[in-house]
């Protein structure tokens, strides 16, 4: 991920996230593992000189795997 992050930063120097709002409506936590269920919308620009990118209000669900040191990481980011 990191050098997929690092390859799309050089390619897009200007990007910028303008809004991002997630709106959970749902959690589930069962032996280690949590699930948040709701919505997500964004804006945002690739280039500088480009109008904003609009994605509107999505349903989406996101499933977490508690980690040894007590964390959350995510394992899996889907919508619908």
């Amino acid at each position: 991920m990191k050098e997929a992050y690092e390859k799309f930063q050089a390619e897009h120097p200007d990007f910028k996230v303008l809004k991002y709002a997630n709106d959970v409506r749902d959690v589930q936590i069962l032996d280690g593992w949590g699930m948040e269920v709701g919505y997500s919308e964004a804006t945002f620009k690739m280039f500088a000189k480009d109008n904003p990118v609009v994605v509107p209000r999505t349903p989406g669900m996101r499933v977490l795997k508690k980690q040894g040191d007590g964390s959350w990481k995510f394992a899996v980011v889907g919508l619908k």
